[in-house]
């Protein structure tokens, strides 16, 4: 019975390695009865690997450009708020004993210099066209991210092997065109942030991309630059009527007893203009009104196809599920593209990327994407068709193969 008991020990413990290494394998997300399914496990990880890895790029990039945003704020602002000190301070040099007088001269010129030295060293076209592009990329790796997830244009089935490469190519391609050096020093936060999830269905696509960047980007931004620019456009018209009040009350109409402090109080019409002058242009140079405007707009316009958005299209792959998506993302991409702009005027920012050419014959018309933006707002292919017929002296075909050559990347 001993002898039998120990042959049996030996027998499971020589047995026991075998089943150790199945359950190793089982671990690693192999099945020895399925290696199909093996395989698509090997692939998902792979995929959701590299598609954190491209996400991580949108994160630094947008990093870089709020901290450059934020400097472009501070300085503007500290500009503006030397420039008034300086104004004022000068104008209080003629008005204050003449112990004092010096020392306010001088003070007034170190803040108008101050304030010169900032525009000219932290203002620049320059740091204005590289806070720009950062947000353009950011923006652009962010849309090819979202339509991988939603299965569209580039990224239209199953994610497979190619499927993966292809978002790698895309999105190295878009982060290497701006050639930042920041960006090789720039990590993402270090919190937790992975990329987004599903976004194959209708409830997913429209609640976690559509709402969420009109809610949480387009309307609460423009909500905060309209703000900003009520406030500023409120000090500039008070100071510049304080201005006008100040050299236009005719000295020998007010009382004698009333003279002496209406005389003190228009000298400084100078300053109050020169302030005033100082918040138009901060006005102008930040053009909160105009972004603003675009966000709503682009808002306006994603709740339009929310509204109608086809009754079939209700998941990856269904009737009209393509179409709908990517005319999502090209007015979302339009419209981070036309705020760029309009922050630098166009100057040298990066244009858009279309480094894979599709084949012509695979294109399909669709009289609905968006090619780009005029003066009214975003213009649908439709409307560049109809442009081109009247005004080229092309027919509806050539017009739209011309449209196609134009913007290979939106058919």
């Amino acid at each position: 019975m001993f002898s039998l008991a120990v042959v049996s020990a030996a027998a499971v413990s020589l047995r026991a390695p075998s089943t150790t290494g199945s359950e190793h394998h089982a671990d690693l997300g192999y099945d020895h009865q399925n290696p199909k399914a093996s395989s698509s496990a090997t692939v998902h990880k792979h995929a959701e690997r590299i598609l954190q890895s491209q996400w991580d790029k949108h994160r630094r990039w947008s990093k870089i450009a709020s901290e450059r945003k934020k400097m472009l704020e501070i300085g503007r602002i500290t500009k503006l708020v030397l420039i008034s000190t300086g104004a004022v301070a000068q104008v209080a040099s003629t008005q204050l004993p003449v112990e004092y007088k010096a020392f306010a001269n001088i003070f007034s010129g170190v803040c108008i210099g101050a304030g010169t030295y900032i525009k000219t060293k932290f203002l620049t076209d320059e740091k204005i066209k590289n806070m720009a592009a950062s947000f353009k990329t950011s923006q652009a790796i962010k849309a090819e991210v979202y339509q991988f997830r939603a299965r569209v244009g580039h990224y239209g089935k199953e994610p497979d092997e190619k499927v993966v490469d292809l978002l790698r190519q895309r999105c190295s391609s878009i982060s290497s065109k701006t050639k930042d050096r920041k960006f090789l020093n720039t990590l993402p936060d270090s919190d937790s942030h992975p990329a987004p999830g599903s976004l194959d269905t209708i409830d997913e696509y429209i609640e976690k991309r559509m709402d969420h960047i009109i809610q949480d980007f387009y309307l609460k931004e423009a909500r905060s630059m309209n703000k900003r620019a009520s406030i500023v456009s409120t000090c500039e018209t008070a100071l510049l009527s304080m201005g006008f009040l100040a050299d236009s009350i005719p000295i020998n109409m007010v009382p004698d007893a009333f003279q002496n402090a209406v005389t003190s109080y228009s000298g400084w019409g100078v300053a109050f203009t020169t302030v005033s002058v100082a918040f138009a242009n901060h006005l102008a140079r930040e053009k909160f009104s105009d972004i603003a405007d675009e966000y709503c707009r682009a808002a306006e316009q994603l709740e339009d196809i929310k509204d109608n958005w086809p009754s079939k299209a209700t998941k990856s792959g269904a009737p009209g599920w393509e179409k709908t998506v990517i005319e999502c993302e090209n007015i979302i991409q339009a419209t981070f593209v036309k705020a760029a702009n309009t922050r630098t005027g166009g100057k040298d920012l990066p244009q858009e990327l279309k480094p894979f050419k599709k084949d012509a014959h695979k294109m399909v018309w669709n009289p609905d994407v968006v090619c780009g933006t005029d003066n009214s707002g975003f213009y649908r292919a439709s409307a560049r068709l109809e442009w081109l017929v009247d005004n080229s002296d092309l027919s509806k075909q050539e017009a739209r193969k011309k449209i196609m050559s134009e913007f290979p990347e939106n058919f």
